[in-house]
């Protein structure tokens, strides 16, 4: 009895402090955003088709994959047996019969990151000064995404081709590849948020985390035209989006929260961010984002810049699951 009444008051305090976005400066959402303009539709359904591609083909009673979808999925079997050729040029291929779908151009970049990974470990290991990639992996996946949205320019193969330029920099972090990667990704996405697309989120949240992951006491490229408070808009307009499209996982939800405190610490309002973890560790239970909250409760207000950017650097140095992986949206 009095846990199932606990548990009642816990789930209103959750609700509260997720619906009273005006508590917590939640920008406004344009009345007539549709779900379809948020990016945030069909996420159950992306879902699906992600985890079937990332599964072995049956050869006996298929499930029904459209050809895109079936080619990249061989596509990543080929990878898994060591056919890198085989298995990209299949990728490639299935990707250009749908150029719009995101859950298999992420595939292809996630498969393109793991062996740039590994080529670069291995020059590592046998102290090769200057690695050179094979053919198949020099300037990928940015060299096919480029071309790709030339031909079939949309919002998803901008996006693509942006998050290409994430993978870049988290691939090669030094300052002087870093900082123009991330400002010709900024500059695409704000091409696709200005053209049209004011309200999809898998642009705002990617621009909002460059903005975010940008050092806070280094002079960087564009920063004088650049709000303190940048990444809090951008991931701000994120959150307030998914809480009036009811869209997303508690996960997702729980990441944004989470993210957008990130961002009130970089400009500057720790309370407004002590706020949002709040809402962000109630939101979902998982130990990995639990932990990262706890970390940030221990904290000191004099401390708490240097420690966080401390911890941003860690989250882009996990390159077995790199930050630019965009299931984040559908698992």
């Amino acid at each position: 009895m009095y846990w199932s009444v606990a548990l009642i008051l816990f789930l209103a305090l959750v609700a509260f402090a997720w619906f009273r976005s005006g508590l917590l400066d939640l920008p406004t959402v344009p009345a007539n955003l549709t779900l379809e303009g948020t990016g945030l539709s069909g996420l159950d359904q992306m879902k699906q088709l992600n985890d079937l591609i990332w599964s072995a083909p049956q050869s006996n009673s298929p499930p029904a994959l459209t050809p895109a979808a079936a080619l990249v999925q061989r596509g990543i079997a080929a990878y898994r047996r060591g056919e890198t050729k085989n298995a990209l040029e299949q990728m490639r291929q299935g990707i250009q019969l749908d150029p719009n779908n995101l859950v298999l151009a992420n595939a292809y970049r996630m498969v393109v990151f793991a062996l740039r990974r590994d080529f670069l470990a291995t020059a590592r290991r046998e102290m090769i000064a200057t690695p050179k990639f094979p053919p198949e992996l020099d300037r990928q996946p940015i060299v096919f995404f480029e071309a790709l949205d030339h031909l079939h320019t949309s919002r998803e193969t901008k996006l693509d081709l942006a998050m290409s330029w994430v993978d870049e920099m988290l691939l090669f972090p030094a300052l002087e590849v870093k900082a123009p990667s991330s400002v010709e990704a900024v500059n695409l996405l704000t091409q696709v948020i200005d053209n049209g697309n004011p309200g999809y989120v898998p642009a705002l949240f990617a621009r909002g985390l460059n903005h975010l992951h940008r050092p806070a006491r280094l002079v960087w490229p564009e920063s004088a035209k650049t709000p303190r408070d940048a990444a809090a808009q951008d991931i701000g307009k994120c959150v307030a989006i998914g809480r009036k499209v009811h869209a997303g996982s508690a996960r997702l939800q729980a990441t944004l929260a989470m993210t957008l405190g990130d961002a009130y610490v970089k400009a500057g309002r720790l309370s407004v961010a002590h706020s949002w973890w709040q809402i962000a560790q109630n939101l979902c239970r998982d130990d990995d984002l639990q932990a990262a909250i706890h970390r940030r409760y221990g904290w000191q207000n004099e401390e708490i810049l240097d420690r966080l950017e401390e911890d941003l650097d860690r989250s882009r140095s996990e390159l077995e699951h790199p930050m630019t992986d965009l299931a984040l949206m559908w698992n």
